[in-house]
């Protein structure tokens, strides 16, 4: 069993439009980050903004 088998990988079919929904969310998700990460002084939060930035930019990459 390989990395991505032991990590419980869920795989959904989506249309077109479906596809194109996700991608403007993710987008808005992003700008939403990058703002709170701009206005952040505490390094424990700025820390937490930039790994779900991270996680975001993976999903994101999936669908392009």
């Amino acid at each position: 069993m390989d990395d991505v088998e032991q990590q419980g990988v869920t795989t959904i079919e989506l249309a077109q439009r479906e596809r194109e929904f996700l991608l403007e969310i993710l987008a808005s998700a992003e700008r939403e980050l990058l703002t709170e990460l701009g206005r952040t002084d505490s390094r424990e939060y700025r820390d937490k903004l930039e790994n779900r930035l991270s996680l975001l930019e993976t999903v994101r990459a999936r669908f392009l």
